[in-house]
This record gives C-alpha cells, structure tokens and sequence, in this order.
C-alpha cells in the first residue's frame, strides 16, 4: 500500500480486524443450541456459514478516518468533520444521472477521498468495493477494478447516502473493501451434468452434523 500526504489518515487494514459487533453476536444455532427441526435438520444459524465469513474478512478495508457529522435541514444535507484533509467530496447534481441509485438512498451522489493508493505486484489488480455484507452501515460504496500494477494513485469513490440518515458516521467506519486479485484469462464452458458429482460433494459435508465444508472444501485465507 503507498502512502500519500496525509499521513494522519490510517492505511488499508485487514478486513479481519472489522468484523462487526452484530456478527460477533450472532449465533451458530438460532435458540443458542442445537436442535432438530420438525421438518428434518438442525437450526443452524448465520455463524456456521463460512463463505459469509470469509467474505467479510477478504483483503482490506479502507476505515473513515474522522467523525463525519451528516446533518438535514428540509432537502439539504450538509456535511461536517474536525480534521483536515477532507474524507468526502460532493460530486456534482448532474454527474451520472443515468446511474440507478440503491433502494432507499439519496438522489445525491457523493465521494470518500481516499488519500491512500495501492500499489499491486505485476499482474494484480484490486477489486474496491462496499465492505462485504454490511447492509447496517447508512450508505453504499459503489464499485470499481483498478489496475494497480500500474495505477496506484488514491482518489474519490463515489458512494450514497441513505435516505433520512442524519448523525455521525463515527472515524474508523469501513467505507470501502479492497480485495486483490490475479488477472488472468478465463473462458467458461457448459459441462454435461453429471450427477455423482454433486453427490460427492454434499455426501462430504452432510456426513457431519455441522462443519463438513470447512473440514473438506474450505481454504484459509491470509491477507496481513
């Protein structure tokens, strides 16, 4: 990760150190334990999947990096912080306007500046995005693929407000999830179904009462 000016703005951090309070409170089954279900079963809950998990802690957050007070006065918005330089931007009222805006979100687009950059080994790009599964925060970061082999300069992602929000976006907030990738070339094929495939595979996982992907498929993922 390359550094810019402002260097009292904290850096990109693992995505690990941001897992949410809500998710450290959820459950593996969903009266506290485990039982079966009438219709066949157990009642697992949220905890035990693991591909939402991994999601949530996949390469690096990028975190507000001061109090963002959002305050409304009838249809205006106005924005205030502390520290300098400055986290967000207004973009202006006719900048793509043909962009469909998220349920539930201001008409108004705005940006986080991010005075960081990233700079990628040859061959890498970053895929930089809303945090993964984090429908609790008041706005939505849109989503871009930087080459950053090449491109390592910060800039503005825009994102959008939340229709009503009004309060402080506390610092440390994760506005945006950076995920690193290696470009390669893909080609996709239709394959003939064969059924003993998918058979193999839920007959590995199903074995167990709980935890057969990550005994079997699942592989961990280290991002520093």
């Amino acid at each position: 990760m390359g550094e810019s000016a402002a260097m009292l703005h904290s850096p990109p951090k693992p995505s690990k150190s941001y897992v949410p309070d809500w998710y450290k409170k959820s459950k593996r089954f969903r009266s506290g334990k485990m039982e079966m279900l009438p219709e066949g079963g157990i009642n697992k809950d949220i905890k035990l999947c693991i591909p939402f998990l991994d999601a949530m802690t996949f390469g690096y957050i990028l975190e507000l990096p001061t109090d963002l007070l959002i305050v409304r006065e009838g249809t205006s918005v106005g924005f205030q912080w502390n520290e300098e330089p400055h986290p967000m931007e207004i973009r202006p009222k006719d900048m793509a306007t043909e962009l469909p805006r998220p349920a539930g979100h201001d008409h108004d687009l705005y940006a986080w500046i991010t005075h960081w950059g990233n700079e990628l080994p040859p061959g890498y790009s970053a895929l930089i995005t809303h945090p993964l599964n984090r429908f609790d925060l008041p706005f939505t970061t849109t989503s871009g693929i930087v080459d950053a082999d090449g491109f390592s300069a910060g800039g503005g992602i825009p994102f959008f407000l939340q229709k009503g929000f009004a309060g402080v976006i506390p610092a440390g907030t994760p506005i945006m999830q950076i995920i690193p990738f290696k470009r390669e070339d893909w080609k996709s094929e239709a394959a003939v179904y064969d059924p003993s495939w998918p058979k193999k595979q839920l007959w590995a996982v199903q074995r167990y009462i709980t935890g057969g992907y990550k005994k079997h498929f699942w592989v961990k993922k280290t991002f520093e």
